[in-house]
């Protein structure tokens, strides 16, 4: 046949079976230049399915562009394969990131003097003052890239149980763990009436991962204020002529997200 699509590159991607997107005539001309029989098996009611003698396979589709498999042996083989293949897992940003899992409460006083020696903080000034997190900020823009936090054995997890200390002294919280699967356990402080909750590392893990940079000091500023019952709070950079602005807030689905702006520092 005229312009055979065989001949084009494959349009499949290449750890899938060999095929060619084709038009409409091109689904026709082939149809006619060969011995082909309906394929029950592979028809549903979005495609018809026909196999040639030599092995081919053709999905038809009544609209638009049909595919022209070379090996229908092949095609099924892959797709014996995806069904067999286990389920993906999902992504936790915790995952590989805080290795102490179910003992990281028991770890958190290990792991501040941990901080203090990493980030090279007397640990006296470590004393769950929020204003001690400006020296935690301080010490963290000497990291960079800033995503070589992740990197060095215990800091993300240090990071994670001091801040968690300042906002459960600021509360009189207690720490709980909510375990996701396996090894996986999110920290929380849980505090008032209702069991209501602060949560630091999954805004520190996103400042740490993505463009925008909060500092420490921010993140928590946010979360307290949200306990609280506070609006957004304004976090001044006396280095930059702006500052930022953060607030926890409810979607309609009931999730909590941060809501962060960024405005001109007031003269």
């Amino acid at each position: 046949m005229e312009n055979d699509p065989r001949k084009r590159r494959r349009s499949t991607p290449e750890d899938w079976a060999k095929g060619w997107l084709i038009t409409k005539a091109e689904a026709k001309a082939v149809l006619a230049e060969g011995n082909w029989t309906r394929d029950p098996e592979n028809c549903d009611r979005f495609w018809e399915a026909y196999v040639s003698d030599r092995g081919e396979l053709l999905r038809l589709r009544p609209r638009g562009r049909s595919t022209l498999y070379a090996s229908r042996q092949e095609l099924m083989e892959k797709l014996e394969e995806m069904r067999n293949r286990p389920p993906e897992r999902p992504f936790h940003m915790l995952e590989g990131n805080l290795p102490q899992g179910p003992h990281f409460v028991e770890a958190v006083p290990s792991l501040i003097d941990e901080l203090a020696k990493i980030i090279k903080i007397p640990r006296e000034s470590l004393d769950s003052s929020f204003d001690s997190l400006q020296l935690v900020d301080k010490a963290l823009k000497k990291v960079r890239p800033k995503k070589r936090i992740l990197e060095i054995p215990n800091l993300f997890p240090g990071l994670i149980a001091y801040t968690g200390e300042v906002m459960r002294k600021a509360t009189g919280g207690a720490w709980w763990l909510n375990e996701v699967a396996g090894p996986i356990y999110e920290p929380y402080i849980r505090y008032g009436p209702g069991s209501r909750y602060m949560d630091a590392w999954g805004e520190m893990y996103k400042s740490i991962t993505e463009p925008r940079a909060l500092s420490v000091a921010t993140i928590v500023s946010a979360e307290l204020a949200h306990a609280a019952g506070r609006g957004p709070v304004f976090v001044t950079d006396e280095e930059n002529e702006y500052e930022t602005t953060l607030e926890r807030v409810k979607l309609r689905n009931g999730q909590e997200v941060y809501r962060v702006g960024v405005r001109r520092r007031p003269q």
